[in-house]
């Protein structure tokens, strides 16, 4: 219980202002939001997982049938980021591509004549590419800077509330970069050996992959991991992190769906047919795991059920996919080919104005940026459990109890006087001078002390040897000739 009044009153307003502010939202997102979801109704003869694409593109209107289409591209096996904007493709000989995918429009292509490992998007529409450093590239495609600090980068992130890029080398080095100021926030030896790596959106907590069958979770306030999980027997080959669920990939072909809050595995298991490629988690919790050259989505994977939903096949193996972000729809790389499909009720149809800049004028999207600059949250504030943040610890009156309890039995033991704190003009900078030099005055007079009583011992011990023989000399003169020459034999 909380003993000072004032304190308490200001907790309960607030408590009270929080709850109301609740209330308010949930009045205005049941006006906004629609009841119930508007599933997807089929014919029980042909259920959805026989559909192909170009059947439910027939049934699709022009502007939703559009947004379905194929591109043939050269320089393989590709690299996808998607946003809900533009997508950027990086393929391994170092082909290099964005474009506008709502418009159609190609905003820039370019061939960096080395190997590119990785890419992702950045605030302002630029974008970062894994090369032997990082390059950053603005959105016609001109290189902007460098990064030199990051040598031989293999994987991408970039932590949007925080405005920083995460790299991670083949050697096992994490490096925390902000790109406002240029400077690395913190580095780790990771492993040896990562085979992959994902971010979570809602907590910026980096989950890192490796070969011997753990994931590591990181942020870079800690110099070790904040979790560890021992999740398959072999290599870790895909992951995906979002909420409290951490979905693997283990090379031997199994996905696996685990809580962070209780470090446990949530049942059922999915076993595929082959090496597990790529996975991605829509936000409406649908589950792509692709699989050699298929596809396979599950609905309710995080409820329990592990029955397929759809599933989509190509001619080439499968690279990477990845869901579009309030959109029903899935990019997907296949060696030389980029395809887009449609998964019915798999984003968020109620878009955040707030947090997008999507749908914004030039205008907008500046005042868009300047905010969100000023908003930047630091990089202390990723925790694994955001929700604790500004919230009262409760654990802290136990330990300062413990605290005052160990220094009452150590003043009881060593019977140690507290000091009374009477500064009365002591703490000003003239009288801490004059302190530093009488401490200075006593520890050279100890010094000559010293010095003095050892000098006067010598001279003592000198009188003494000498009136010692001058007393012998005074007894040998008294002394007749035979009983001298006795004392001498």
């Amino acid at each position: 219980m909380i003993q000072d009044k004032k304190l308490k009153a200001k907790i309960q307003d607030s408590q009270k202002k929080q709850y109301s502010s609740e209330l308010r939202t949930k009045k205005t997102t049941s006006l906004l939001q629609p009841k119930s979801q508007v599933e997807i109704t089929i014919d029980d003869d042909k259920p959805l997982l026989k559909y192909k694409q170009n059947e439910l593109k027939a049934e699709l209107p022009i502007e939703n049938a559009s947004n379905i289409f194929d591109l043939d591209l050269q320089n393989g096996p590709y690299k996808l980021n998607a946003t809900s904007k533009t997508i950027y493709l990086a393929g391994h000989h170092g082909h290099i591509a964005a474009f506008n995918w709502r418009h159609k429009q190609l905003e820039c292509e370019f061939q960096v004549k080395e190997k590119v490992h990785d890419i992702v998007g950045i605030a302002q529409s630029n974008f970062a590419v894994a090369q032997d450093h990082i390059y950053i590239y603005d959105p016609k495609g001109t290189e902007v800077h460098k990064i030199r600090d990051a040598k031989k980068p293999k994987y991408l992130q970039y932590l949007s509330y925080h405005y920083l890029l995460c790299s991670l080398n083949q050697f096992g080095l994490l490096l925390y970069q902000d790109i406002t100021q240029g400077k690395i926030v913190s580095h780790y030896n990771v492993s040896h050996s990562p085979t992959c790596m994902g971010l979570n959106n809602s907590n910026a907590v980096i989950a890192v992959g490796e070969q011997n069958g753990t994931i590591s979770l990181f942020t870079p306030n800690t110099g070790t991991p904040a979790m560890k999980i021992l999740c398959h027997k072999g290599a870790i080959s895909c992951l995906d992190y979002q909420g409290n669920y951490i979905i693997s990939g283990g090379s031997e072909g199994i996905v696996k769906v685990w809580d962070i809050r209780t470090t446990k595995l949530l049942e059922p298991v999915i076993n595929s047919r082959g090496l597990i490629n790529s996975l991605s988690l829509s936000q409406k919790g649908i589950l792509g795991v692709a699989s050699k050259n298929e596809i396979t989505f599950y609905k309710d994977i995080l409820n329990g059920l592990n029955k397929p939903y759809m599933r989509h096949q190509t001619q080439n193996l499968i690279n990477e996919i990845e869901f579009i972000k309030f959109e029903d729809y899935l990019g997907l790389v296949a060696q030389n080919k980029y395809q887009q499909i449609i998964v019915p009720e798999s984003g968020e149809p109620n878009i955040d104005t707030y947090e997008t800049s999507d749908f914004q004028n030039k205008k907008q999207i500046k005042e868009f940026n300047i905010k969100s600059l000023i908003q930047k949250l630091p990089p202390e504030s990723i925790t694994l459990f955001p929700q604790k943040i500004g919230t009262i610890d409760s654990n802290a009156l136990q330990v300062t109890k413990k605290e005052k309890e160990i220094l009452a039995l150590q003043i009881k033991e060593k019977k140690i006087k507290k000091l009374k704190k009477k500064m009365r003009g002591r703490g000003k900078s003239s009288q801490r001078a004059l302190q530093k030099q009488l401490e200075r005055q006593e520890i050279q007079n100890r010094k000559w002390q010293n010095m003095l009583s050892q000098s006067m011992r010598v001279r003592r011990a000198e009188k003494e040897k000498k009136t010692q023989e001058q007393s012998l000399l005074q007894k040998m003169e008294q002394l007749p000739l035979k009983d001298i020459l006795h004392v001498v034999k």
